[in-house]
């Protein structure tokens, strides 16, 4: 694996362990002093194998694997996003396939379920009861909306028209109730405050094809990888208002995006250049590019709450030909070969002050967008 600073340095990193098999954990036992409380898990679904890997995000062993066929859905559910309480109770997992918005306890029993067309990505607000859907990317034509749910009942409150076509990134700031959407179709980003008013912001600039957002801990600052451009853009939020304040040029295919706690740096993986980019927050620059044999199409991103470890999911290598979809030439062909027959997919434990891989841990075919639960 290779570092490469914003100067251009290449820095050599020693490798923390080789591959391990599923099941096996790569950090070595828990401190005797967390036993008493449940772990931090890291949950990681497998799109092309309808389950779930759920890890203990603290050592990287495996708990258990959710065969999401065991709860009644079917071998094509294509589970994409999961989204987990912050107290690790329960967690949401959007099913592409099956067109249902899934919810699960912390026994991964499954409690509730609401239908919805080809549902994407997931953001939550604990203190106002929701949890808000957004649309798939591999969606031929989706509808113009974002799901509504009232979490604790799994009650679809609306489909709430955002109009934008194809509604995909979202996200929601616990502090003040707003959610922020965009499409994929043009360059507006979308608020949505608590009683449901849609007020549409116009970005200057080529089509970027928005594909996740993510808002810094303080709600202040939304972060916003792009498709179409390659670049990670920086808003200020505070008001309400998108207010582009930076952008950063990064390698293509960016996916998911994680904060830093400290709100200082975004990390996110890059789909189509077997890389993971970090940027600073603070001046909107790469702050180094990542590679290694395990990023086979980098997709999922999240920052343990320490800011100590950052988890990358990737698909895993693709081994043979696939019959040609909608997906294989949408957007650029973000998703070709989504359906092709590859490898394993991977989750990565980086240290995130040193950029060393703690440790590489098999999980199922098509790895996608990472949650954590769990304190």
């Amino acid at each position: 694996m290779t570092f490469q600073g914003s100067r251009g340095a290449l820095l050599a990193l020693v490798l923390g362990a080789a591959c391990a098999a599923p099941g096996v954990g790569g950090a070595g036992p828990e401190p005797e002093r967390a036993a008493a409380r449940p772990p931090l898990r890291l949950y990681i679904p497998n799109q092309n194998d309808a389950s779930v890997t759920v890890m203990d995000a603290a050592t990287g062993r495996v708990l258990t694997t959710v065969d999401l066929r065991a709860s009644g859905f079917t071998a094509d559910a294509k589970p994409h996003a999961v989204i987990a309480e912050p107290d690790g109770s329960a967690w949401y997992v959007t099913l592409i396939g099956d067109n249902w918005v899934a919810k699960f306890d912390r026994e991964n029993r499954l409690l509730g379920r609401v239908r919805m067309e080809t549902p994407g990505m997931l953001a939550l607000d604990v203190a106002r009861d929701r949890v808000y859907a957004s649309r798939s990317m591999t969606a031929v034509s989706p509808p113009g909306s974002i799901g509504v749910i009232r979490r604790s009942d799994m009650q679809l409150l609306e489909e709430l028209d955002v109009l934008v076509p194809r509604p995909h990134a979202i996200a929601s700031d616990p502090h003040t109730g707003r959610v922020y959407v965009s499409g994929l179709g043009d360059n507006r980003i979308v608020t949505v405050d608590t009683t449901s008013r849609v007020e549409l912001s116009e970005v200057p600039g080529p089509l970027h094809a928005y594909v996740t957002f993510a808002l810094s801990p303080d709600g202040a600052r939304l972060a916003a990888s792009t498709q179409l451009t390659s670049r990670l853009l920086g808003f200020d939020v505070s008001t309400g208002v998108p207010k582009q304040v930076g952008e950063a040029q990064v390698l293509p295919f960016g996916y998911q995006v994680a904060w830093t706690p400290d709100g200082g740096a975004v990390w996110l993986g890059n789909q189509r250049s077997g890389a993971v980019t970090q940027v600073d927050a603070r001046t909107w620059t790469v702050a180094g590019v990542l590679r290694h044999a395990a990023f086979a199409e980098p997709h999922g991103v999240a920052v343990s709450p320490d800011g100590g470890t950052v988890f990358i999911s990737s698909h895993g290598v693709q081994t043979g030909p696939s019959t040609p979809t909608p997906a294989d030439t949408m957007h650029g062909g973000m998703h070709a070969g989504a359906g092709a027959p590859r490898g394993a997919g991977t989750l990565v434990r980086l240290d995130a002050r040193t950029r060393a891989v703690r440790d590489v841990i098999v999980v199922g075919r098509y790895a996608t967008a990472l949650g954590l639960g769990g304190t």
